[in-house]
């Protein structure tokens, strides 16, 4: 939770104040944003967080400036802490934009350069030291492409990646997770992005996501959950992994030089192609101990969001460390992810920074589900 009274140094622009600007003190409340000049009166300015319009700039490209919607009211702070303060505070509504400014500036810089790459690469393949320059700067530029090649990934890797036999749309387990997934959806950190989610008929206790919003649910794992709750949890998990575009970072990480190269010049085809080739060495689905901790507090704020409890995601790990004795499908998934008391901490001390609020239950009935799953 945001503290009652956080304040930060920076500035204001309007055309009431001496010379149209000064500095400030800025202080966040649950709707706005405040700044009081150190001025001659001190007199205080406004801007509510849900019409407030964000860019970045100054001579670090790190400040932060806030518009109200007729951009005559201007509120900045270069305070590391402030775009973290500002994005919580509003509930997550100004997420989107800290994302799009962010994206266009990574975008504005790799393009440049790409282009000096692209310009320089005949020469520069002489060069060992320029040969892990060229990896390095594909794997940078990787991270501003647009979402739709991480669909096309997945939508290419989803048919050698998913086995049989897939249950069909109606069936109450496909439709217990598209529900989950419906209820989620508003509150991922890209809304947008078309999420699907098929169910496979397999004692494996096991889902996973593809780039784009593919993502696969066992039966295992519906039938050993205890909660909808806890199946959301999953959910919320996989579904962050697209979100976070981890699948495509893998991408990244796995290129060779001859597909960096084909990014640099532009070749957006290849690369799709290779995303889909390394999908069927499960390199899409293998996500580091840092992706699945980024995962995991991203789903948890998802969660938190739709007013289910986190709590519960973390609960549904812990029944699956405290029974994989018995569960050997399971063991090599477990592994990867971050210690159940590691998780558990994260998850709660990402609670106390969010906003309280009243969790509900699911209503949905995952008894009749695993009754259809015998």
């Amino acid at each position: 939770m945001i503290d009652s009274n956080p304040t930060f140094r920076g500035g204001l622009f309007h055309a009431d104040l001496p010379d149209g600007r000064s500095g400030a003190s800025i202080k966040l409340t649950r709707t706005e944003l405040v700044a009081e000049a150190l001025c001659e009166g001190q007199p205080q300015f406004a801007i509510p967080l849900n019409e407030c319009q964000l860019d970045l700039g100054g001579a670090s490209g790190k400040m932060v400036f806030c518009r109200n919607a007729d951009r005559s009211l201007t509120i900045f702070s270069e305070d590391p802490s402030f775009v973290a303060a500002v994005a919580q505070s509003a509930y997550g509504t100004l997420e989107a934009q800290f994302r799009s400014l962010r994206a266009r500036r990574r975008g504005e810089a790799n393009r440049f350069r790409v282009g000096v790459v692209a310009a320089t690469l005949a020469f520069a393949l002489v060069c060992v030291g320029v040969y892990f320059g060229v990896l390095a700067a594909a794997r940078t530029a990787v991270r501003a492409l647009p979402i739709r090649i991480d669909e096309q990934i997945g939508e290419m890797a989803i048919q050698s990646l998913v086995p049989e036999p897939r249950l069909d749309a109606d069936h109450p387990a496909t439709l217990l997770a598209h529900e989950i997934v419906q209820q989620l959806q508003p509150h991922a950190a890209i809304p947008e992005m078309n999420f699907r989610v098929l169910v496979v008929a397999s004692d494996e206790v096991n889902a996973f996501a593809l780039p784009g919003g593919q993502m696969v649910v066992y039966t295992g794992l519906l039938k050993k959950a205890e909660s909808p709750e806890q199946i959301a949890g999953v959910i919320a998990h996989e579904m962050s992994h697209a979100t976070l575009r981890h699948g495509l970072q893998g991408v990244s990480q796995s290129l060779g030089i001859v597909a960096a190269v084909q990014f640099l010049v532009g070749d957006l085809g290849g690369l799709v192609s290779i995303g889909s080739q390394l999908a069927q060495k499960s390199i899409l689905t293998s996500y580091s101990r840092t992706a699945e901790t980024e995962a995991d507090l991203e789903g948890a704020r998802m969660l938190h969001e739709a007013g289910i409890d986190p709590v519960a995601m973390a609960e549904f790990f812990a029944l699956l460390e405290a029974e994989v004795g018995d569960i050997p499908d399971v063991a090599a998934w477990i592994s990867t992810h971050p210690q159940h008391a590691q998780r558990v901490e994260d998850i709660r001390r990402l609670l106390q920074g969010l906003p309280k609020k009243q969790y509900r239950s699911l209503d949905l009935d995952l008894k009749a589900t695993q009754q259809a799953l015998q």
